[in-house]
């Protein structure tokens, strides 16, 4: 006689499928819940307690961990030895193996919707929730699923209610499953423990991460990849990957950005699009970006969304030739009439206008993206990864919010209340640039940016000649770096063209130095105590 094995948390279809295997000839062998829904049913069944002869444990922990149970899936029916010692230990063999698995993933969503809803300030570490979530890493299903798929030359290992119809169709039809079915089978089986294996890892590791605060890295489990046009280079094949299942407390379903119009994007968009979102979630007032190979071209910010874009275009008239525009206010006509001015690949905005809209999608392969604002902080969480050497480099993004209170005022000049609003936008601004990186701004209006120089002063240099050539005037403007300075040459530059106030992390040997300087050109300079590299 053929056996059955099952035991299953999703009890859809089971009672069918279990009724049928039974007119078949199949002897089922259940467990627990499993076992009260098939008696319930009428349905003739043993206990699995009744096969090993030892009763389930420690609150079902232990129930199907037993060399009675995976003797009977794991042993080869052609060996003679291995049939000899099936007989010897009465073990019985079993040929069809029904069970999926503890509701881990459902456990976890279930308390994060809960920690959401009741807006606490709970994580999933916290007793009230963990102590569940841990119950339901299952132990004896994933080992019972291994057992059978590995033997999949004998065993039938099922974990899907949606392949119950498929297989009762063979045993109808054959009496039995076909080799090329077990194996599709097993192979599911095992794609299912790998992401099972995933989540649970996810959780544990993300626990880890919150007690120790650090970064920590699991491989993540993706959605099947995306195909890309290609990546940086036409000859480049390319994909995108996006996260499928997340253990955060940020859960939703929702896609960070959504394409409503244009040709696909690229490697370079994709690229794009992230810096230009890391960008604009720094400003809380109505600002504009314009960038070009992650880089930013110009950055402003304005209370009218229009003369902000005008003022972030005067940076660099230029560069923004195919570029990539980003606001964090809705577009609206008068908007895009501005923009259409230049050719530009990517508008990407919290909304778009009807009349917008309609003016923007005449140029076909113009991309329009749209982006959820209250998704964009699942960017803060998501590690940065960097293949290096053999093996990755991993950490988190620079998005932290400086805390202004920490700055110091070290020169005799200090920079008044307006001032300091402005020195606060020059920061956000270089903190987005490549180091080296200098900023040169007034009336929060990007001037002048010098992007990743091997030098300091390069940079500097070249953030003059780009204010230059645009012709704004770089008098009482101010001077952002994202590392200190090494030296006083630039500080004495920043005199040259007439800069009043300079921002920088400090950390230099030569700060004393650099201070002084200031100090005897009356430049008012902060210190900020956190550099901002971006390699």
């Amino acid at each position: 006689m053929k056996r059955a094995l099952i035991s299953v948390s999703d009890k859809k279809g089971i009672v069918d499928f279990a009724k049928r295997i039974s007119d078949f000839g199949y002897e089922i062998i259940s467990t627990g819940g499993t076992l009260e829904v098939l008696l319930k049913n009428n349905i003739k069944a043993s206990a699995v307690s009744d096969i090993t002869g030892f009763p389930e444990i420690l609150e079902g922990r232990v129930k199907t961990l037993h060399p009675k149970i995976h003797g009977g899936l794991l042993f080869l029916r052609e060996n003679e030895e291995h049939l000899r010692q099936i007989n010897e230990h009465f073990i019985i063999g079993i040929d069809l193996l029904v069970v999926n698995l503890y509701p881990f993933e459902e456990t976890v969503r279930k308390h994060i919707l809960d920690i959401q809803e009741k807006k606490s300030n709970h994580h999933l570490l916290d007793s009230e929730y963990s102590e569940e979530i841990i119950e339901n890493i299952d132990i004896g299903g994933p080992a019972m699923l291994r057992a059978g798929a590995k033997n999949f030359k004998a065993v039938t290992v099922l974990i899907d209610p949606a392949d119950y119809d498929c297989i009762l169709n063979e045993l109808e039809k054959k009496g039995t499953t076909s080799v090329e079915t077990r194996l599709r089978l097993a192979a599911k089986v095992f794609e299912h423990i790998s992401r099972y294996d995933y989540l649970i890892n996810s959780y544990l590791t993300s626990s880890y991460s919150q007690v120790c605060e650090v970064p920590f890295f699991p491989f993540e489990y993706f959605h099947f990849p995306t195909k890309l046009r290609y990546g940086e280079n036409p000859h480049q094949k390319a994909t995108y990957f996006q996260k499928s299942i997340t253990t955060t407390l940020e859960i939703n379903e929702q896609d960070i950005i959504s394409q409503i119009h244009g040709k696909e994007l690229s490697y370079n968009n994709y690229l794009d699009i992230d810096a230009a979102l890391k960008t604009i979630i720094k400003f809380s007032e109505p600002t504009v970006a314009i960038f070009k190979h992650t880089n930013p071209s110009g950055i402003a910010s304005d209370p009218e969304i229009t003369i902000a874009y005008q003022k972030a275009f005067a940076t660099d008239t230029v560069s923004p030739f195919g570029g990539i525009i980003v606001t964090n206010e809705k577009i609206h006509l008068d908007f895009v009439e501005a923009i259409d001015k230049v050719f530009t690949e990517i508008v990407i905005a919290p909304d778009f206008s009807e009349e917008a809209l309609l003016k923007l999608k005449k140029k076909k392969d113009r991309r329009l993206i749209i982006y959820h604002r209250d998704l964009l902080n699942k960017m803060k969480n998501h590690l940065q990864i960097q293949p290096c050497l053999d093996g990755y480099l991993a950490q988190m993004p620079d998005l932290v919010e400086d805390n202004v209170e920490e700055w110091t005022f070290p020169t005799d000049q200090k920079p008044s209340n307006n001032e300091l609003d402005e020195l606060k936008f020059a920061w956000q601004v270089v903190k987005m640039l490549k180091s080296n990186a200098i900023c040169f701004t007034k009336n929060k209006q990007t001037l002048g940016l010098g992007i990743g120089q091997t030098s300091r002063i390069s940079s500097l240099n070249i953030a003059v000649e780009s204010a230059k050539r645009a012709n704004l005037d770089l008098t009482n403007s101010v001077c952002a770096s994202d590392g200190f300075f090494p030296f006083k040459d630039s500080i004495e530059r920043l005199s040259e063209i007439g800069v009043k106030l300079v921002i920088q992390p400090g950390g230099s040997k030569a700060d004393l130095e650099v201070i002084q300087a200031c100090n005897k050109l009356k430049i008012a300079m902060v210190l900020t105590g956190r550099r901002h590299f971006r390699h």
